[in-house]
């Protein structure tokens, strides 16, 4: 059975204020709707998840509770983790490797340029600089978890929330 990753960057937020500490940084009203739209269009594509794990920042946590919201899911399927949060392609790469092999599909909400980087990496597709609030979808054929590496991931599907509307 194939693996899926699901690659998320948060939802749009706010510019960072003097004296504030990146990680209280919260999403934009616009932010908010976008990932509740992403989520509902998932919801809407029977996409189904074993795991959404997020950086601790606010605005992926606010972003991974949106998408959740969006696709019914419960919200202790959710994993706040710091790891996400700033991560070296290598913490990445080891985190999701020490996955339960019983998951088949999980979402990671983090950041960018990381979340562009590791994406191009995993498939190596031209993807660029993902849009705020954006998702890629890699499929793999692979045994383990601890399979994942350079390459070896097909780009199934990238979408934007400018590509989606509220109907």
């Amino acid at each position: 059975m194939p693996r899926y990753l699901y690659l998320v960057r948060h939802a749009e937020s706010k510019e960072k204020q003097v004296g504030q500490d990146d990680c209280d940084r919260r999403l934009t009203p616009r932010g908010m709707r976008e990932a509740l739209l992403m989520g509902t269009y998932l919801y809407k594509e029977k996409t189904t998840l074993d795991v959404i794990i997020s950086s601790t920042a606010e605005r992926a946590k606010a972003t991974a509770g949106l998408m959740a919201d969006g696709l019914k899911l419960d919200p202790k399927d959710i994993v706040f983790t710091d790891e996400l949060y700033e991560a070296s392609t290598r913490t990445f790469f080891h985190y999701i490797s020490e996955l339960d092999d019983t998951k088949k599909k999980i979402m990671c909400v983090t950041h960018n340029p990381f979340v562009s980087y590791v994406a191009e990496y995993l498939t190596k597709e031209e993807i660029g600089d993902m849009a705020p609030g954006s998702l890629v979808t890699i499929k793999f054929d692979i045994a383990s978890w601890k399979e994942i590496g350079e390459g070896n991931g097909e780009l199934e599907n990238y979408i934007y929330p400018e590509m989606l509307n509220d109907n």
